[in-house]
């Protein structure tokens, strides 16, 4: 009868493979530099199509832009003061949290010119970034916040 139960017993689940952090770090930050082009060309919708539909991105202010149209709005007052001439976002960390998702640690900077005064205008900041991996295998921003602030690396 041990015999029986035993031949009958259902297989262990096999472990999931080790996720390569090198890699999803080197995808990261490609979709990062997606993000700064499409900042560099103003273009709000453009950058709101990198996130999720579901996405939501919290506000200095604290408020949650929640899905695209509304992330494309909440960054569109920048582009209508600030003509920016660079753009980069740097990933410090990425931490897996099982195959779909990950966590991403950076900074960012950017520089522009007022559009209204002409005078210079520069930032710097750190922020946290939650992406998925959706079914069509890109990695897309899921929720985010940034804060201004100035940056140690």
């Amino acid at each position: 009868a041990a015999l029986l139960f035993v031949g009958c017993a259902a297989p262990a689940p096999e472990a999931a493979p080790p996720v390569d952090v090198a890699a999803v770090k080197t995808a990261i930050q490609a979709r990062e530099k997606e993000w700064s082009a499409a900042f560099l060309t103003a273009d709000a919708s453009a950058v709101a199509a990198l996130y999720t539909e579901d996405a939501a991105s919290i506000q200095a202010t604290g408020d949650w832009d929640r899905g695209r149209a509304a992330i494309a709005q909440g960054i569109q007052p920048q582009f209508d003061s600030t003509t920016f001439s660079a753009r980069e976002d740097i990933t410090e960390e990425v931490i897996p949290v099982g195959a779909d998702y990950v966590f991403e640690v950076g900074h960012y900077s950017s520089t522009g010119t007022g559009k209204v005064d002409g005078k210079p205008r520069t930032t710097a900041g750190r922020y946290v970034v939650l992406w998925r991996k959706d079914a069509d295998g890109v990695w897309r921003l899921h929720r985010d916040m940034g804060t201004d602030a100035p940056t140690k690396p």
